[in-house]
């Protein structure tokens, strides 16, 4: 019996980072199912690739997730590649419950829940890698994004520990963090104070390559971009020059939040 083609699966694969995962990957031949929450929004940036495969969940509701843990069930999926995230820039003082419970169940809990069913239903003796994508912002904490600094903050904690407790199994978990990105997630307000910063950006396609690069790597994380890739270091080892520093932009970045 012929074994099918290992497929790759993409969650949250309209968003910005996505479509460039999408569009480079289908360009190598590769077998794609795109996951998201509108099929049309799918099927639209779909158009004309090949070997091209549309399931619409929400990674967020019980629901969604039985749908893409079910499809992984017909064990011809060997990479997951999680983009499925939210942010919001504001004074966590003014943020709503609703925001902060939004936020905090996309980027983490969800991926948590979808990573312990499909575990429940994965060979641990058959190769898979689970990607998840983070964000310079899991390792550095910063104003005006605390609660998005806490669910990726959990995020890479949560990757580094199942990596390391699943790593007598051919399963593998990936953390990927990189910088802020050029897409529609950052409102007009982020991209001018990250301008009046001095803040720089990535493109979508920059960071997708990025990210496929790490993929077929031996490395369990990566943060891309510089220098925020060092103030990752800086911050790990003295976090109170990273808050002076942080300190000093403060009264630019109250301008925007407040």
């Amino acid at each position: 019996m012929t074994q099918s083609t290992p497929k790759t699966l993409i969650i949250g694969a309209s968003g910005g980072i996505g479509q460039a995962v999408t569009k480079s990957l289908s360009a190598q031949g590769r077998s794609l199912i795109l996951c998201g929450r509108s099929h049309t929004s799918l099927d639209k940036m779909s158009a004309g690739m090949n070997s091209i495969e549309l399931l619409e969940a929400d990674i967020t509701t019980q629901e969604g997730r039985a749908v893409i843990t079910n499809r992984m069930q017909q064990n011809d999926i060997n990479t997951l590649i999680n983009l499925a995230g939210i942010n919001e820039m504001s004074a966590f003082t003014t943020q709503s419950p609703e925001s902060i419970e939004r936020i905090i169940n996309t980027n983490l809990t969800s991926t948590i829940l979808l990573t312990h069913s499909i575990l429940a239903i994965s060979d641990k003796q058959k190769n898979l890698s689970i990607i998840n994508v983070g964000s310079t912002l899991g390792a550095i904490g910063i104003p005006g994004y605390v609660t998005y600094c806490a669910s990726k903050f959990a995020l890479r904690g949560f990757c580094q520990a199942l990596s390391r407790e699943l790593a007598d199994t051919a399963i593998k978990i990936k953390y990927f963090a990189p910088r802020t990105t050029e897409t529609s997630m950052n409102s007009d307000t982020a991209n001018a104070m990250n301008q009046e910063l001095g803040n720089k950006a990535d493109s979508a396609e920059h960071v997708a390559s990025q990210l496929l690069d790490f993929i077929k790597s031996s490395a369990d994380n990566l943060h891309i971009g510089w220098p925020e890739k060092l103030f990752v270091k800086i911050n790990g080892a003295f976090p109170s020059v990273v808050s002076k520093s942080l300190k000093k932009q403060l009264p630019i970045i109250q301008k925007y939040i407040d």
